[in-house]
Parts: C-alpha cells; sequence; structure tokens
C-alpha cells in the first residue's frame, strides 16, 4: 500500500471510527454469530483477524479458540477494540497496529487467518493474501469476507464509482471470478463458499463513512444510486424506504485451506 493511500485509510477511518463502531453497526450480533460460525473454530486453535476494526469479530471469535488477536492499520479503532474488549471481560484476545501487506507475525503462526469487508481498501490485495497465506499454519484454515463486485463491466464501475464518492480510502469491490482466479493463484483450496444477500440502510451506510443528508458526497451518491435504479444498472437492487434506500451488497464469504501436495 502506498504511504498516499495508507494515510487516506488512517484519515478515513481515524474520523468515522465513532460511527462505524456505534451507530451504523455493519453486522448484527446474529449476523457476527454467523461468521463465526462459518469460520469452524477450534477451542485449541490461536486466531488472528486481519483489519479488525472495532473488535467484534475478534471478541465473538474468543470464547470459541485459545486465543484471537486483531490488527488494525488505524490506532482508533484498536483503542475502541480494547475498549469494547474492557467492557466484556474477554481475557483471550489482544490487539495491535498492523498493517495487512506486512502483518506483525511470524511465519506459521496461525490455526485461523480471516479478514473481512476489507479488502475493497487494498491497492494490491494478492499481497494482502500471501501475507495471510505466510502466517498460517500448514494445516490452518483461512477465511475472507468482502463484497462482491457485479460481473457486468458497467455495472461493476458504476458500483465502484459510489463506493469511492461515499469513502475516498476505497480501492475496488473484486468480482466473484476475480477471487476465484487469485485463489487459483495462491494455490488455495475453497473448504465454504456462500453469497450472502446482506440489506442494508443507505442512510446507515453513509454514516459509517462519517456522511449525512446535507453532505455533498452524501447527496452524489443519492443521487448516482437513484438515477441507477431502473435496470439497476449498480448492482444493488436499491428499493426506496420513506427517506431512506435499501440497497443490497452481495457478500462474498470464504472458507480456504492450502491445496494438497499431490
Amino acid at each position: 500500500m502506498s504511504q498516499k493511500h495508507k494515510d487516506k485509510v488512517e484519515k478515513q477511518f481515524t474520523k468515522t471510527a465513532e460511527a462505524f463502531a456505534e451507530f451504523a453497526v455493519r453486522d448484527s450480533a446474529e449476523v457476527t454469530a454467523e461468521k463465526v460460525q462459518f469460520s469452524k473454530p477450534q477451542p485449541d486453535a490461536v486466531a488472528l483477524d486481519v483489519a479488525c476494526g472495532p473488535g467484534a469479530f475478534v471478541l465473538a471469535l474468543a470464547p470459541k479458540v485459545l486465543f484471537a488477536y486483531g490488527i488494525d492499520l488505524t490506532a482508533e479503532m484498536v483503542r475502541r477494540a480494547r475498549a469494547l474488549q474492557t467492557d466484556r471481560g474477554i481475557a483471550n484476545a489482544g490487539f495491535s497496529r498492523g498493517e495487512a501487506e506486512q502483518i506483525p507475525f511470524g511465519d506459521a503462526s496461525f490455526d485461523l487467518v480471516s479478514c473481512q469487508c476489507a479488502m475493497h481498501h487494498i491497492q494490491k490485495p494478492e499481497i494482502v493474501l500471501r501475507e495471510m497465506v505466510r502466517v498460517m499454519k500448514p494445516e490452518a484454515r483461512l477465511m475472507l469476507i468482502d463484497p462482491l463486485g457485479p460481473e457486468s463491466d458497467s455495472k461493476f464501475e458504476l458500483y465502484n464509482r459510489i463506493e469511492v464518492i461515499r469513502d475516498p480510502s476505497h480501492t475496488a469491490s473484486l468480482r466473484l471470478t476475480t477471487y476465484l482466479a487469485l485463489f487459483d493463484k495462491l494455490e488455495l483450496e475453497t473448504v465454504s463458499q456462500t453469497v450472502k444477500r446482506r440489506l442494508r440502510s443507505f442512510n446507515h451506510w453513509m454514516l459509517r463513512a462519517g456522511l449525512k443528508p446535507g453532505d455533498k458526497r452524501y447527496q452524489e451518491a443519492r443521487k448516482l444510486l437513484e438515477d441507477s435504479a431502473n435496470g439497476d444498472r449498480a448492482g444493488v437492487s436499491p428499493e426506496p424506504q420513506q427517506d431512506d434506500i435499501q440497497i443490497v451488497h452481495n457478500e462474498g464469504m470464504f472458507l480456504l485451506t492450502r491445496r494438497a501436495v499431490a
């Protein structure tokens, strides 16, 4: 990640940490529990969540494993994760600053490595995936979750254009086919794979990025979204809901292992 983009990510998530962590939470407790279950946690496992944000997944995972670590580039997110850990009284978890492209742990350190809803902020996803594989033990699992960009070129372009207006630290939400090609290149085998249609409130989605209805970027993104409704040209199935819009993010969930050597 270039220093310029790294600064952009830190600035965005420092500014929006409170809204991201408290006022417009991405996942309900039920969805977080679903993701923990999807990761197939083992009681003797040591786990790492890359780009952990305010720590909700790590702290939900911790009771199911031996120890759960979380790293995040943004110091304010780490601070909030530690505060949430203290509030919940969970001892077998730890949080620290760390870059996804240079994970601050040695080779073969973890039984489970995860990264959720962060790859679309990363300029070179393959480098991050390689780092995640590096810190996995030989029989470890890798869980990757991220919104998927549309396969259609025109929808992909508009989808990501709206995302960048909303959040300048966004790079691109990759297509399912792009992820599958990356997994194959890195010799990863799919254990489980699913695509979930996650219903979102447009207003809450904007709030998580620090935007309110009076803000210029909110208005620009909303107009593009409303204009895209005929034919679903951005691939998010927008539906008016009084002063809000319901949108759908197709979220890819992948559980992977290293490909067995023949």
